[in-house]
C-alpha cells in the first residue's frame, strides 16, 4: 500500500497501519510533500516500512531535483543503494547503508541507474535543513492568518480541510480550498480565471491536465469510476504560499481569492 501525503495532509496513519497488518500488506509512505510534518510526535514516514522525501523544486528543501529514501530494512536499503549506483564496492563510500555482507551479490544482480545525488545538490540542501524549523513556523503563522481571513469573508462559499487528529506538527506551505458544490463547473473555472487575471495562479485538482487527478493515471487505472472522489476533486482548488513573499503579499492573496469567489458566487446564496 502506497500512501501519498499530498500537500502535507496525512490520513489516519494508525488506522492504515492496522489495516495493512490485518491483511499482511506492506506500507510505503510518499513523503515528498510532508517534510517536517509529524504524526503523534514522530516525523511522517516512520509508520510504514519505508518512505521517500523529495528535494525537488517547490519542496521544503530544494536542490532542483533529488530526494531521499529512508528505511530500517537493511535489504531494501542495500537494493536502493545499488540501483542508485553503488557498484564496484562504492557502497563503502556511503555512511548510511547496511554493512557489506548485506549487499552480497546485489551489484551483479540489479541494474545501476546512476541516480546518486551530486555533491553540488547535497551542498545546497545542508544549509536549508538548519532553517527548516524556522521556515515551518513562518509558513504555519501565515497560513493561520490567511485561513482565518478567508473563513471570515467567504466562509459560506468554501470549506478548508482540517488536519487529521494525530498530526502534531503540520506544515502549511500551500492552501487547499473546497468550493461549495453549489458552484457549477463553469463558475469554478470563472473563479480560476478571475484569480489569474489578478496574477494569482490557482489550480483545480479536478482539471483533466492536473497530474494529481486520478483519471490521468493511465499507468494505474481505477477499476471503478469513483464518483465521490471525482465530485470532490471538481471543487478542490490549490494555491502555493511562496516563502519568499512578504507577509503583506498574503493579504493580497486573501483579497484576490475572496473577491474572485464573491464576484462569481455573490448571488449563489440568494438563489437558494
Amino acid at each position: 500500500v502506497m500512501v501519498s501525503h499530498m500537500r502535507g495532509k496525512l490520513a489516519n496513519m494508525n488506522a492504515i497501519a492496522d489495516l495493512c497488518k490485518k491483511y499482511d500488506a506492506i506500507l510505503l509512505e510518499d513523503c515528498a510533500h510532508s517534510l517536517g510534518v509529524r504524526w503523534e510526535g514522530e516525523h511522517s514516514g516512520h509508520v510504514g516500512i519505508a518512505c521517500a522525501i523529495s528535494s525537488q523544486s517547490y519542496k521544503m528543501i530544494n536542490s532542483g531535483e533529488g530526494g531521499f529514501f529512508l528505511t530500517d530494512d537493511p535489504l531494501m536499503a542495500a537494493k536502493c543503494a545499488v540501483y542508485a549506483g553503488a557498484y564496484e564496492g562504492l557502497s563503502s563510500k556511503h555512511v548510511t547503508v547496511p554493512k557489506a555482507e548485506v549487499f552480497g551479490d546485489l551489484p551483479s544482480q540489479l541494474p545501476n541507474y546512476s541516480l546518486r545525488m551530486s555533491n553540488l545538490a547535497a551542498a545546497t540542501i545542508r544549509p536549508q535543513i538548519k532553517t527548516l524549523d524556522d521556515r515551518i513556523a513562518k509558513y504555519n503563522t501565515r497560513y493561520a492568518k490567511l485561513t482565518a481571513t478567508l473563513q471570515e469573508r467567504i466562509g459560506d462559499y468554501i470549506s478548508i480541510p482540517v488536519n487529521t487528529p494525530g498530526v502534531t506538527t503540520p506544515v502549511h506551505d500551500s492552501i487547499q480550498i473546497n468550493l461549495s458544490q453549489d458552484f457549477t463547473d463553469k463558475q469554478v473555472h470563472k473563479i480560476l480565471d478571475e484569480c489569474a487575471a489578478h496574477g494569482l495562479v490557482v489550480e483545480l485538482f479536478g482539471n483533466k491536465n492536473n497530474a494529481r487527478n486520478f483519471v490521468n493515471w493511465k499507468f494505474a487505472p481505477a477499476k471503478a469510476p469513483l464518483p465521490m472522489t471525482s465530485r470532490m476533486l471538481s471543487r478542490a482548488i490549490d494555491c502555493r504560499m511562496p516563502l519568499m513573499w512578504d507577509d503583506e503579499d498574503f493579504d493580497d492573496m486573501a483579497n484576490v481569492l475572496s473577491e474572485s469567489i464573491l464576484s462569481v458566487g455573490g448571488n449563489l446564496l440568494k438563489s437558494q
